[in-house]
C-alpha cells in the first residue's frame, strides 16, 4: 500500500517540478508521476528564452502579459535559490533581444512592435542598421533596422529542470518515473487518487500538469481540457568564438547564443499531432533563416537537432486553477511560455492549494472557460484525503 500524499502531480516537466518544489517547501507531502523521465519532453526541447515582451501575442497589456511579467520578475531569485540549495550552476543571462528587419514589410512589423512597447511604457529602443551592426557585427549587412528589448533574458532550461528535481527530492518530493497514468479515481464530487498500472495512488489534491497530454489524463468527461501538441523543431550550431551577444529575432527564426559557442536556432510551429520526428523541411527552414541572419554560420557544425511538443490551447492561454472538482487542479497549456511561466505558476498554484487565495487572479485562465456553462470553483484548501 502506498501512503496517501497531500498532493499528487501528474507530469514532471518544468511546471510540475516547480510546483512540487514550492509545495514541498510549504510542508506538504508531494508525489510526482511522470510517464518518462523528468523534463524530457517540452521542457528540455525549449530554447530557454525568458521574453515576456517578445511573447506578447495577446497584446502588451492584459492578464496574460501581467502573468508573464510577474514570472519574469521572479526569475533572478528563483535561479539563485535553486543554485544555493543544490549547488548546481544554472546558466542565466540578461543580455536582451534584438529584433531585426531586412525589408519594408519586416520593418513595418518592427515599427508596430516598437510602438506597442513604448505605448505600454515598456523599455524598447529603435536601432539603425549601423547601431544593429555595432551591437552584433556578425549580422548580415542586409539588415535595415532593429528594435532592442533590454529586459529579455534566457536560461539553461535543461539544467534548470535538473536543479528543480534535485531540490524537490531534497525537500522530500517522491518522483515516480516511467509510470503511466491510466486515469483518475473519483468519489462523488472529489478526486481521491490517480490510477497507475496495478494500483491507485491516494492523494488529497491532484494537479494535472501533463503538458500536451493534459486532456488525456481524465476520460470521465468531468472537465474538458482542449490541449493540443504543437511541434517545434530546433537546431544547435557551434561557432567559436561566439559571434553573438544577444538573443536575435527575425521573421524566419530566433537565435539563442551561449558563451561556450553554441547557438540554438528555433523554432518551427507545426500542428502535426503527437509526432516528434525531425524533418528535412523543418531543419532546412531554420538553417536558411539562420544563414540569412549570420552568413558565417555557413561553416558552423551542426551539433544537435531535435523536436518537442508544446502544449497549446484553443485560445493560446494557459489553463490554471480548478473547475467543478474542487481538489482537481490544472496547470497546463503554457504553449511557448512554460519555461518563462514556471515560477509564477508554482507560486500561484501553491497559494491556491495552501490558502485558497492566489495573489493574482486565475479567472482569465480558469478551466471553466472551456465549458458550455461556467461553473464557479470554490476556494481550495489542502485536503489530506484521509
Amino acid at each position: 500500500m502506498n501512503p496517501s500524499s497531500d498532493v499528487i502531480i501528474i507530469g514532471a516537466g518544468i511546471i510540475g517540478c516547480s510546483i512540487a518544489y514550492r509545495l514541498a517547501g510549504a510542508g506538504l507531502q508531494v508525489t510526482v508521476i511522470e510517464r518518462g523521465r523528468p523534463g524530457e519532453e517540452a521542457s528540455s526541447a525549449a530554447a530557454g528564452m525568458l521574453a515576456p515582451q517578445s511573447e506578447a501575442a495577446h497584446g502588451v497589456t492584459g492578464s496574460f502579459s501581467e502573468l508573464c511579467l510577474a514570472s519574469h520578475r521572479l526569475y533572478p531569485d528563483f535561479v539563485a535559490e535553486l543554485e544555493e540549495e543544490t549547488g548546481i550552476k544554472i546558466g542565466y543571462h540578461t543580455t536582451g533581444s534584438i529584433f531585426v528587419a531586412s525589408d519594408f514589410i519586416e520593418a513595418t512589423a518592427l515599427a508596430g512592435l516598437l510602438e506597442r512597447q513604448q505605448a505600454a511604457d515598456r523599455p524598447a529602443n529603435e536601432l539603425s542598421a549601423q547601431q544593429v551592426r555595432e551591437l552584433e557585427p556578425a549580422l548580415a549587412e542586409t539588415i535595415e533596422i532593429g528594435v532592442y528589448l533590454p529586459e529579455d533574458h534566457h536560461v539553461d532550461n535543461r539544467t534548470l529542470v535538473n536543479a528543480l528535481v534535485a531540490a524537490g527530492a531534497g525537500r522530500g518530493v517522491r518522483f515516480l518515473t516511467d509510470t503511466l497514468v491510466m486515469g483518475l479515481e473519483f468519489d462523488d464530487t472529489r478526486v481521491v487518487g490517480v490510477r497507475v498500472p496495478g494500483q491507485v495512488l491516494p492523494g488529497g489534491t491532484v494537479i494535472n500538469a501533463a503538458g500536451c497530454w493534459a486532456g488525456l489524463v481524465d476520460q470521465s468527461n468531468r472537465m474538458r481540457l482542449p490541449v493540443r501538441p504543437i511541434r517545434g523543431q530546433m537546431v544547435r550550431l557551434e561557432q567559436r568564438p561566439q559571434p553573438l551577444r544577444h538573443l536575435v529575432h527575425s521573421t524566419g527564426c530566433y537565435l539563442v547564443p551561449w558563451p561556450d559557442g553554441h547557438i540554438l536556432v528555433g523554432a518551427t510551429v507545426e500542428n502535426v499531432g503527437y509526432n516528434k520526428e525531425v524533418t528535412a523541411q523543418g531543419i532546412r527552414q531554420l538553417l536558411d533563416a539562420a544563414l540569412k541572419l549570420v552568413p558565417s554560420f555557413e561553416s558552423a557544425p551542426i551539433r544537435e537537432v531535435w523536436a518537442g511538443l508544446r502544449p497549446d490551447t484553443e485560445d493560446n492561454l494557459p489553463i490554471l486553477g480548478t473547475g467543478q472538482i474542487s481538489n482537481l487542479v490544472v496547470a497546463a497549456g503554457h504553449f511557448r511560455n512554460g519555461i518563462l511561466l514556471a515560477p509564477i505558476t508554482a507560486k500561484l498554484i501553491t497559494e491556491l492549494i495552501t490558502t485558497g487565495q492566489p495573489s493574482m487572479s486565475l479567472e482569465p485562465f480558469s478551466p471553466t472557460r472551456f465549458q458550455e456553462s461556467a461553473i464557479s470553483s470554490k476556494p481550495l484548501a489542502v485536503d489530506s484525503g484521509q
